[in-house]
C-alpha cells in the first residue's frame, strides 16, 4: 500500500501549535545540524526527521516537564547518529566537552546567540545556561591552558 511508512500527522487540535514551534526553532535547529554536520542538505534532512517524528509525539512532548528540552534532546540525538562513524573535524566541541557544554558553546559563540535564547532552545533556565557555558569554557581552558608569563 503506497505511503504506508508515512508518519500520523499531528492531532489537528494542536497543529497550530506544532506548527508555530517548527517555525520558531527551524533556523536555529538548521544552523545547529549544518555546524554540527558540515552538509547543508544533510543538516535539512536531520531538522526535517526531527521534527518529522516530533509531530505525531506532539501532545506527549507538550505533557513533558520541558517541551523544548525533548525537541532539543531528539536534535542532539539525530545529530550525534549522523556523525557517529564519520570523520571527526578537528577542533570539534562535542570531541572534547559533555554534550550540553558543547551545545550551548555552539550556540553561544559560534551561532553568536545570546545566552539566554540559547538557554530557550535547548529547554534550560537562564541561570542554568550560564553555569553551564562557564563550566564549558573553564573546562576547555582547562585543556588548553595558556603558557603566558
Amino acid at each position: 500500500m503506497p505511503g504506508h511508512n508515512r508518519r500520523p500527522p499531528c492531532p489537528p487540535l494542536f497543529r497550530l501549535e506544532f506548527a508555530a514551534f517548527c517555525e520558531a526553532n527551524r533556523n536555529t535547529y538548521l544552523r545547529y545540524a549544518h555546524a554540527r554536520l558540515g552538509d547543508q542538505a544533510d543538516a535539512r534532512q536531520c531538522v526535517g526527521v526531527v521534527l518529522g517524528d516530533l509531530g505525531p509525539r506532539w501532545i506527549a512532548t507538550l505533557g513533558s516537564a520541558s517541551p523544548a528540552a525533548r525537541a532539543w534532546g531528539d536534535l542532539r540525538a539525530e545529530t550525534k547518529r549522523r556523525t557517529t562513524g564519520a570523520a571527526k573535524r578537528p577542533g570539534q566541541l562535542h570531541t572534547v566537552l559533555r554534550e550540553d557544554q558543547a551545545d550551548i558553546m555552539l550556540l553561544h559563540h559560534h551561532l553568536r546567540l545570546p545566552v539566554d535564547a540559547a538557554a530557550g532552545f535547548m529547554g534550560l533556565a537562564s541561570p542554568e545556561a550560564r553555569a553551564l557555558l562557564r563550566g564549558a569554557e573553564r573546562d576547555l581552558d582547562n585543556l588548553h591552558p595558556s603558557h603566558c608569563g
